[in-house]
């Protein structure tokens, strides 16, 4: 696993996700001027904003790739390695850009249920090379085209997916001849359809053998063009495909003699039968696929199976709130209080929840008897039936505080998707609870502890993922237009939330719209929601990051550096190449664009990640350009017009200057390893991966002469150890630019 670090000696400042800030009288806000309360708070960074959303609301995303590429979170992790295994997460309905992992798209073929319209979709696909497949949502409409394109498509291609933000006019532009690729709910709209001119163009840059698959749901514009309804196969064919996959890859597993018997054995159960009845959408009837797997290995029983069908979260929740029901001695009304608040904070500190939860019962109980005194029970219903109530259950936790982490017990749903589905219902099912919520939620975003504010913002991006409209008129609007840069961090943070919980389409839309907008605090908000989104919206936040650096009114300090601090994140994600590449391209520029390329190149030339092992601390960009050919020669570009700036000079050779430190640093930890794998006999002096790499790149700065002697000026003017010695991280590194030199015309 790599995460992203600052190498010894070389660390900058560092982010605290969930640090206390210092009380408001001695912060000030962006603009210089003194807070007046709690919502004033300075903005966390881009960067140190997704650290915080990821390590304090854990739950929104557990298990998953965050927007950082290679740093991976679950559980309570911090830039580490532990899961909490109780809190299960459900799949991200946000899809990472780019070439499709292999190991996904083999799982897809072996678990996909064909059917006779698929047959005649995919034989369409290949007469035609393109196709617009039309379905709702939870269809399996995304795993029919992936499907296509692995059958139809080169057997030796990639299934690449383009950004949905891409336009259908600049389909044809991400093209890769030769490849197959797809293209989920494009932002095509009445002012912007989908057309057939649009698709002749990509199919002019397939080539022979490239595929394309444009993924729809009934309502995306489309005029000129077919689109083909997709069909989605039984519930029954769903379980048995995932079943025999199952079987295939158990080395043990406690099947018949017989696949075939195996499998109908499980398909003719009374509780399959039950379940398969009440006509399941693909993705449900593949998770109870898995349970009867988990049955047939003994470690659920019959009724674990009719339970899957019964107590759906939905229904489990509808019973919650049902009536009078409440924790067994307690006061309904407080114990419903508190499953909101459990549902707000699922994995926090009992008595934060409990505590929490108590604001927001004195909120209803004013709604429900305003004629009541306030106050409530101090000693109430116990801790224990009150979780059993609620279906949750208290765990052992590491919490990272300002004193480092701590053993903490946390309580949690014991179904992962519990939280969210309960915010869902209350905010659907009675609406007489959305003031009160409402209100509840507006105080917890002026806490002074980060880790409130940030949930109270998740809790309003699942709401705004129910009623968007409502939300945006209700709050989304309001912090997101807001001059107080905490409260457009909190849209940013909710916005997501809401793209991450099915509304990425209309998230999408309003950040472009609001790009466009002369606003500045609305611009801030869409580059806070962009470094957010990360990876999967790399292309439409390029757009419109070029659109507010060059339209509108002139950058002010604050847009200035959000837009700069957006694109260091997008370095530092899975869609680095791209950002790079246009980066490069906006250096060319001698206008807005080319000062922000620059300053964000610099920003991300100082992130680095971390290589098990020991690799040590690589600088995340030169690890990157190490890898792929493109992105090297890309790196190679704008260093060397970086250095030939003399505006940019000196920084792009700190950072040159870091790199080496970091090379150093890794060279030193490899020789130490090889003298203890020599049992204290002489090692030959070690070179780490990371001075290999700058020992490549070096040289490929050099142009003419002067480009060397401005380098080796770099190399001798960088500290050396501490008895005045030169390292020999340094000897190589001016050997390797000699050579170079030597091979040059005259001095320029």
């Amino acid at each position: 696993m790599n995460r992203q670090v600052d190498p010894p000696e070389l660390k900058d400042d560092k982010v605290r996700p969930d640090a206390e800030e210092e009380p408001a009288e001695h912060n000030s806000n962006e603009h210089g001027t003194r807070d007046t309360g709690a919502a004033e708070r300075p903005a966390p960074e881009a960067w140190e904003s997704v650290e915080q959303l990821f390590t304090l609301a854990p739950h929104l995303r557990v298990g998953r790739a965050n927007v950082m590429g290679e740093t991976r979170f679950g559980g309570d992790a911090v830039a580490g390695d532990k899961v909490v295994q109780h809190l299960h997460g459900t799949p991200s309905r946000l899809r990472v850009v780019g070439p499709i992992p292999g190991i996904e798209l083999a799982y897809l073929a072996d678990t996909f249920a064909p059917s006779r319209r698929y047959d005649e979709l995919v034989a369409r696909l290949a007469a035609d090379r393109v196709l617009v497949l039309r379905g709702r949502p939870g269809t399996g409409r995304r795993t029919a085209a992936l499907r296509m394109l692995i059958q139809a498509g080169p057997t030796d291609g990639e299934v690449i997916a383009l950004d949905p933000g891409t336009e259908p006019a600049d389909f044809a532009d991400h093209i890769r001849p030769g490849q197959a690729h797809v293209v989920v709910d494009p932002a095509a709209d009445a002012d912007n359809s989908l057309r057939d001119v649009h698709l002749n163009a990509v199919r002019h840059r397939l080539g022979e053998h490239g595929l394309f698959v444009v993924v729809t749901s009934p309502a995306t514009a489309v005029e000129d063009t077919a689109a083909y309804d997709w069909e989605p196969p039984t519930p029954a064919d769903v379980v048995r495909a995932h079943l025999t996959h199952a079987i295939l890859h158990s080395a043990t597993g406690p099947w018949a003699p017989e696949e075939g018997s195996a499998i109908q054995r499980l398909l003719g159960l009374d509780a399959t039968l039950q379940y398969l009845s009440s006509g399941p959408s693909p993705r449900e009837a593949a998770g109870f696929a898995r349970l009867l797997v988990e049955h047939a290995a003994g470690r659920c029983d019959e009724e674990g199976l009719l339970g899957y069908g019964r107590e759906s979260a939905e229904q489990i929740v509808g019973a919650l709130f049902g009536g009078s029901n409440g924790a067994p001695g307690g006061d309904a009304l407080r114990d419903k209080a508190f499953l909101i608040s459990l549902a707000v904070f699922d994995g926090a500190a009992y008595p934060l929840v409990a505590d929490l939860g108590d604001g927001l019962y004195r909120l209803l109980r004013a709604v429900e008897e305003p004629e009541r005194p306030a106050g409530h029970p101090i000693f109430g219903t116990s801790p224990a039936e009150r979780l059993a109530w609620a279906r949750a259950g208290e765990y052992e936790n590491d919490t990272e505080t300002p004193w480092g982490r701590v053993p903490e017990r946390v309580v949690a749903f014991q179904n992962g998707s519990l939280w969210s589905t309960v915010l869902r219902h209350v905010w659907t099912s009675h609406p007489a609870v959305r003031r009160p919520v409402l209100d509840w939620l507006d105080s917890l975003t002026q806490d002074r502890r980060v880790v409130v504010r940030l949930r109270a913002a998740v809790a309003a991006g699942v709401l705004a993922a129910t009623d968007f409209e409502y939300a945006f008129n209700e709050f989304l609007h309001r912090w997101g237009c807001s001059s107080v840069a905490m409260e457009r961090q909190l849209a940013a943070w909710a916005l997501y939330t809401a793209a991450e919980h099915g509304m990425d389409t209309a998230v999408r839309r309003l950040l472009s719209s609001w790009s466009g907008r002369r606003d500045t605090a609305r611009r801030w908000t869409v580059a806070r929601t962009y470094a957010l989104l990360g990876g999967v919206s790399a292309v439409s936040a390029l757009r419109d990051i070029s659109r507010m650096a060059v339209t509108g009114p002139e950058l002010d300090g604050a847009l200035r550096t959000a837009l700069e601090q957006t694109l260091e994140t997008l370095l530092q994600g899975p869609a680095a190449a791209t950002v790079l590449e246009r980066l490069v391209q906006w250096i060319a520029d001698h206008g807005p664009l080319h000062d922000l390329a620059a300053a964000a190149f610099l920003r991300g030339a100082r992130r680095y990640q971390h290589e098990s092992g020991v690799g040590g601390s690589w600088p995340r960009l030169l690890w990157l350009a190490d890898r792929e050919p493109r992105t090297r020669l890309d790196l190679i570009q704008m260093l060397r017009g970086l250095l030939g700036n003399h505006t940019t000079r000196a920084e792009a050779g700190e950072v040159l200057t870091r790199w080496v430190r970091a090379a150093e640093l890794a060279s030193q930890r490899a020789a130490r390893t090889h003298e203890a794998v020599l049992s204290g006999n002489t090692a030959p002096a070690a070179v780490s991966d990371v001075e290999a790499a700058l020992v490549r790149l070096f040289p490929a700065l050099v142009a003419t002469r002067n480009d060397r002697d401005r380098l080796d000026y770099l190399l001798r003017r960088a500290p050396g150890s501490p008895n005045g010695a030169r390292s020999l991280t340094i000897v190589r590194l001016r050997a390797a630019l000699s050579q170079e030199a030597a091979a040059l015309p005259g001095r320029s």
